[in-house]
């Protein structure tokens, strides 16, 4: 299995000084559904990480620092919001995860013995993309930004209010590194898009990295692949194949 990536700077200013934004509210309150009192949120699923993360970049600056993983946590969501996606799409993204790093030892894998190709892995594509809008709104609240509601709505399986596209970054047959150490676990960046109505952003699994936004985009006059249905990479025993499910997504209301 490859190693996680390790810190290689320390900076002065200790993690527990940065403080986030919009505590003690749940961002999700607008559709309906909360329950209990607010709880800590971990803006990145916490499962991904070991005890100690290192973050960079908006309210920790460039250089970055190392934390606790127990600290990049805020108040932004109430009991029964922050419960169910760690059943459904932390599980997805964790899920994802663990086929990457499986796939760099293909002869521990299951049937390996009698030299069988790998079988094909499945992940709820659905549950992914839940994933990814969660993730984008706890930063984006954290950070005292406002999410599109659409991606609220997605991210608890919601009737959305328009359209999701959600992007593969890399273009078809294009090689990618994945959990191989030498990238995040997990990025998120803000994109800037032509028209500010729309909030278009990216984030990273371990080297996947999808952009997710509710306008159709184009790469260099071409449409960008729209929701992957299959990662797909050679090993020693043969194919290596994850195929991502995308049935039962919440509908687009007019």
């Amino acid at each position: 299995m490859p190693k996680k990536p390790t810190v290689d700077k320390i900076v002065d200013t200790p993690a527990s000084s940065v403080k986030f934004a919009n505590q003690g509210k749940c961002w999700a309150e607008p559709f309906g559904g909360c329950g209990g009192p607010i709880t800590r949120e971990h803006l990145a699923t916490e499962a991904l990480f070991q005890s100690k993360v290192r973050v960079h970049g908006g309210i920790y600056g460039t250089e970055g620092t190392e934390t606790s993983i127990r600290k990049l946590t805020a108040n932004i969501l109430c009991r029964d919001h922050n419960s169910e996606p760690g059943r459904t799409a932390d599980a997805a993204a964790l899920r994802l995860y663990r086929h990457f790093q499986s796939s760099y030892k293909p002869m521990e894998l299951h049937g390996s013995r009698v030299l069988r190709a790998p079988i094909d892995r499945r992940v709820s594509g659905v549950n992914f993309g839940r994933w990814f809008c969660k993730t984008h709104c706890n930063y984006m609240v954290a950070h005292g930004m406002t999410p599109d509601p659409t991606y609220i709505q997605y991210a608890f399986q919601k009737p959305t209010s328009k359209p999701i596209y959600i992007y593969l970054a890399a273009d078809v047959g294009e090689a990618m590194r994945l959990a191989d150490g030498r990238d995040p676990i997990v990025g998120w960046k803000q994109l800037l898009a032509d028209d500010p109505a729309y909030d278009c952003f990216s984030v990273s699994l371990s080297g996947f990295e999808s952009v997710v936004t509710t306008a159709p985009l184009n790469r260099n006059g071409k449409p960008m692949l729209d929701r992957v249905r299959v990662l797909e990479w050679p090993t020693a025993l043969g194919p290596f194949r994850i195929v991502f499910d995308w049935s039962k997504e919440p509908p687009v209301t007019t």
